[in-house]
């Protein structure tokens, strides 16, 4: 058979690390989140009353940090070319046994991302990643696949992660995600957040620059 190469075209980034131990202290602060009641509590679980948990004074270091990771998948991976980003809301988010969260993106941000914390069993899925193809690029035919995908990521329509207390999971906002379905007996805990840069999107010469 002749020589071939296989070309990755188009991938889409997802940036993973774990927090340095001193930077665990924030916890408590976190599990002191007063959490909102609503009519989906039921199936998507619950998130914290307040949506901007990472300004508060008792997470400035985990928010350096964490902006310290945006900045290096930004400059090194994504090339994006921004000086500085900042956090625009946050909130900490249960699922307990039986709760999930359907597939979504985060309109309105360039990065966003998921810190985990607390305790889950070791093969707790945490979040789901999804390929989800627009009208440009949707299939004509359903091809017929086969059953085992995983010696070809380009096989791949979704990608799972699981639990890992201290998780820093980072992302493009567009990317599509959900939260499976917490199978345990335990609360499945975690920090979300969205993040833009310091100055604006865009560019002026490209007639597309927003100024925040």
């Amino acid at each position: 058979m002749p020589k071939y190469e296989v070309v990755d075209l188009f991938p889409t980034p997802v940036y993973m690390t774990v927090i340095p131990p001193e930077l665990s202290g924030v916890i408590p602060f976190l599990n002191e989140q007063n959490m909102e009641t609503k009519s989906d509590e039921a199936n998507y679980g619950r998130r914290s009353k307040d949506s901007y948990v990472l300004s508060k004074p008792e997470c400035d270091d985990l928010r350096t940090f964490i902006l310290e990771c945006v900045q290096e998948f930004s400059d090194d991976t994504l090339l994006y070319d921004y000086d500085g980003y900042k956090m625009s809301q946050s909130w900490v988010s249960h699922k307990e046994p039986g709760q999930h969260h359907m597939i979504h993106s985060h309109p309105n941000s360039l990065i966003s991302g998921v810190f985990y914390y607390g305790y889950a069993e070791e093969t707790t899925p945490a979040i789901k990643f999804h390929k989800v193809s627009g009208a440009v690029n949707q299939n004509t035919i359903m091809p017929k696949m086969q059953d085992d995908k995983r010696k070809s990521k380009f096989a791949w329509s979704e990608f799972s992660v699981n639990f890992e207390a201290g998780l820093l999971v980072l992302f493009p906002s567009h990317l599509h995600h959900s939260v499976p379905l917490n199978n345990t007996d335990y609360v499945r805990c975690s920090l979300a957040f969205n993040v833009v840069p310091v100055k604006g999107f865009g560019q002026e010469e490209n007639l597309t620059e927003l100024i925040f």
